[in-house]
C-alpha cells in the first residue's frame, strides 16, 4: 500500500505531565476551530492522535507518581510508494518531520517542540535540526502488527478524496435541478449519464489522471493477490475456529471495573457522527504460547483484511485501524488505535453483532487481562474496553481540519463517490454491470450493495490483466452481475413500484431509509445522500453477494458468510 502507519511512544518526564496534558488540549481546541496549527498544510495526512498513556487502570494521568507515563502519537500518512517494515516507517517519519519544520520556520509555530519538549530525551534544537527530531521519533516508532487500510484510502489521498465529494455533490446538484428534471426525464440512462460528463467536465477530469488509474490498479492486485494466496488457509482455519468454538466451554463473566465518570463523560463528549478516534491498551498474554499464538493470529488478520473492498467484515464504518505491540518499561503492551463513524455505542455493537468479526477480536485480545472469555459477552465487553481505552486529547482529520473547506464524509460515502467515478469514467456499450449500476444510482441516489470481498474468478481477471497489459492505461472493472432493477417506461428513470428489500427476499435486512429516499421530501431526480449514511452493519447474517445469482457455481471461496477471523 501506499501508506505510511506511525505509532511513536515517548516517555514524559514526570513533571512535565500537567503541563503537557495541558498543551495538548490547547491544541485540540485550535485544531476543532480549525484556527492555523501545525499539521494543516501537510496533504500527506489523512488522521493523527495524541493521547497520554499512564497509570493503571489506563484512565489518562494518575493522581499518585508519575514515573509511567507516555506520550502517544498516531498518524496515518500517504506516500509516493509502496514500503514495508522499517523502510515505511522511516519515509513516513521523513514526510512528517520536513514538513513540520518548514511549516515551523515559515510560521514560526513552535508548538509541536513544546510538545515534545516534556518528553525525556528531545533534542533541544528540536525541527531548527529536523535530522535529530527523525533520529529521535525513529528511535520510539512502533511498528505495526495489523492494519486496515480502507479500500478508498488505498486509492485517492485526502485532497483526491475532497475532489471525489466535489465530483459527487456537483452531479447530484445537477440531477436534482427542477428546472433540468423535465429534459432529462426524456432522456435514457445512458444519454443521462452523457449529458452529465460533460457538465462535469473540469471535476472528471481531475479524478481520471493517469495517477488515480496507477494507484487503484494497485490497490486491486494487492486485493487479487491476498485473495488469492489467502485460499490456502482459509478454510482450515475456518474449521479450526469451529472446533474451537464447539468444543470451549463458556465460563460465566465476572464483573468489570468501569473507569471513573469523568473519564466517561470526556470520551462521550468528543463523540461526532463520522471520523471518531478510539485508543485502547492492552496486556499481553502471560506465557510465551499466548504471545507466539496472539502474534500468529495477528499476522493472519493483516493478511486478510488486505482482501477487503469496501468496508471491514460488513463493517462499513472503519476508516483506518492498527494494532502494534509496544514496551512500557518491562512490561510488553497491545496498542489499538481505530477511526470509526457513528456513536461509541454502535461501533462497539457493530463489532460484536458479527460472529466473524468477535471470533477474531477473541482471537487477537483473548490473553488479555479481564477480556471477557464467557457469557455474556456484548455488555462486559463494553466495560472491558472502557477500563482499556485512553482518552484522546488530539484528533485531527484533514478532511474536517484541513486547508479545504471541512468535508464530513463517512466510509460509506467515500465508496458512494467512488462508485459515481467509475460508472462516469467506464465505456458503457456492452458493459452490462456498469448500466444496471447507473440506473439504480439515478433511480434511488445510491449504487447497489457493494461486495466486501473479490471472489477467486475477479481475482484471476485482476491479475491476468496486470500481468498481460501493464503497458497500457488498464480500464479495471470489476465483472460482477448487478441484480435487476425494475425498468422504468419511457425511458424515465422512476420505479414502478417500491423496490423490494433484501429482508423479504430472504437473506437481507430491509434498507434502510438513510440510505435512499428522504421521507416527507417531494420526488426528485435521484434521492440525494446529503448527510446521511448507510447504516453501520447491514446484517449480521450470511447474505447474497450482489453480482452473484444464488447457487452460482462460481461464487468463490468467500461468498459464503463471514470470515472466521
Amino acid at each position: 500500500m501506499f501508506h505510511g502507519t506511525l505509532s511513536i511512544i515517548t516517555k514524559i518526564r514526570p513533571e512535565a505531565v500537567e503541563g503537557l496534558t495541558s498543551t495538548l488540549h490547547g491544541l485540540d481546541r485550535t485544531i476543532q476551530a480549525r484556527r492555523p496549527h501545525p499539521l494543516r498544510a501537510i496533504q500527506a495526512l489523512y488522521f493523527a492522535h495524541w493521547s497520554i498513556l499512564g497509570g493503571a487502570p489506563w484512565d489518562g494521568p494518575p493522581a499518585g507518581p508519575r514515573e509511567d507515563c507516555y506520550l502517544l502519537f498516531g498518524a496515518d500518512v500517504r506516500l509516493s510508494t509502496s514500503l514495508h517494515g522499517r523502510e515505511q516507517i522511516r519515509a513516513t517519519l521523513e514526510l512528517l518531520v520536513d514538513a513540520l519544520a518548514a511549516q515551523s520556520a515559515l510560521s514560526g509555530d513552535t508548538t509541536f517542540d513544546e510538545l515534545y519538549a516534556h518528553c525525556e530525551g528531545y533534542p533541544a534544537a528540536g525541527l531548527a535540526r529536523p535530522e535529530q527530531v527523525k533520529e529521535y521519533l525513529l528511535k520510539h516508532a512502533v511498528p505495526y502488527s495489523t492494519r486496515h487500510v480502507d479500500f478508498a484510502y488505498r486509492v485517492a489521498s485526502a485532497p483526491a478524496i475532497q475532489e471525489l465529494q466535489a465530483l459527487r455533490a456537483e452531479a447530484e446538484t445537477y440531477l436534482n435541478n427542477p428546472c433540468r428534471r423535465s429534459f432529462l426525464e426524456r432522456l435514457e440512462a445512458t444519454s443521462v449519464r452523457d449529458d452529465l460528463r460533460g457538465h462535469l467536465g473540469p471535476h472528471l477530469a481531475r479524478v481520471t489522471t493517469p495517477e488515480w488509474e496507477r494507484h487503484q490498479r494497485a490497490a486491486l492486485v494487492e486485493a487479487a493477490l491476498a485473495t488469492l494466496t489467502y485460499l490456502l488457509i482459509d478454510k482450515p482455519l475456518r474449521l479450526l475456529v469451529q472446533l474451537k468454538n464447539r468444543f470451549a466451554r463458556p465460563r460465566p463473566t465476572v464483573g468489570h471495573v468501569t473507569p471513573p465518570d469523568a473519564l466517561r463523560e470526556e470520551i462521550e463528549a468528543r463523540q461526532g457522527p463520522i471520523q471518531n478516534s478510539m485508543i485502547l491498551v492492552t496486556d499481553v498474554p502471560s506465557s510465551a504460547l499466548g504471545r507466539l499464538r496472539q502474534r500468529f493470529f495477528m499476522g493472519l488478520v493483516n493478511w486478510r483484511l488486505k482482501r477487503n473492498l469496501v468496508g471491514m467484515n460488513d463493517m462499513r464504518v472503519v476508516h483506518f485501524a492498527r494494532w502494534a505491540l509496544f514496551q512500557r518499561g518491562a512490561k510488553r503492551r497491545l496498542l489499538f488505535i481505530v477511526t470509526y463513524d457513528e456513536s461509541w455505542d454502535a461501533y462497539i455493537d457493530a463489532f460484536v453483532n458479527h460472529e466473524d468479526v468477535s471470533n477474531f477480536l477473541k482471537l487477537i485480545w483473548s490473553g488479555s487481562r479481564g477480556f471477557p472469555s464467557g457469557r455474556p459477552f456484548v455488555e462486559p465487553f463494553k466495560e472491558w474496553i472502557r477500563g482499556v481505552q485512553c482518552p484522546t486529547l488530539v484528533h485531527y482529520s484533514a478532511l474536517l481540519h484541513g486547508e479545504g473547506p471541512p468535508t464530513s464524509v463517512a466510509v460509506t460515502d467515500l465508496h458512494e463517490a467512488l462508485e459515481l467515478r467509475q460508472v462516469l469514467a467506464s465505456s458503457l456499450p456492452g458493459n452490462q454491470p456498469m448500466r444496471q449500476a447507473l440506473k439504480t444510482y439515478l433511480e434511488q441516489g445510491r449504487f447497489p450493495y457493494q461486495e466486501k470481498l473479490l471472489s477467486l474468478r475477479q481475482a484471476i481477471s485482476i491479475l491476468q490483466e496486470w500481468l498481460l497489459s501493464t503497458h497500457q492505461r488498464p480500464t479495471l472493472t470489476l465483472h460482477r452481475r448487478i441484480p435487476h432493477v425494475t425498468a422504468r417506461k419511457l425511458g424515465v428513470l422512476r420505479a414502478r413500484s417500491p423496490l423490494r428489500s433484501r429482508r423479504s427476499e430472504g437473506d437481507s435486512p430491509p434498507v434502510s431509509r438513510e440510505a435512499g429516499r428522504r421521507p416527507g421530501a417531494r420526488r426528485s431526480w435521484i434521492q440525494a445522500h446529503g448527510d446521511r449514511r448507510l447504516p453501520a452493519v447491514e446484517d449480521p447474517g450470511r447474505r447474497s453477494v450482489p453480482g452473484v445469482a444464488p447457487g452460482d457455481t462460481e461464487r468463490g471461496a468467500h461468498d459464503g458468510g463471514g470470515d472466521p477471523q
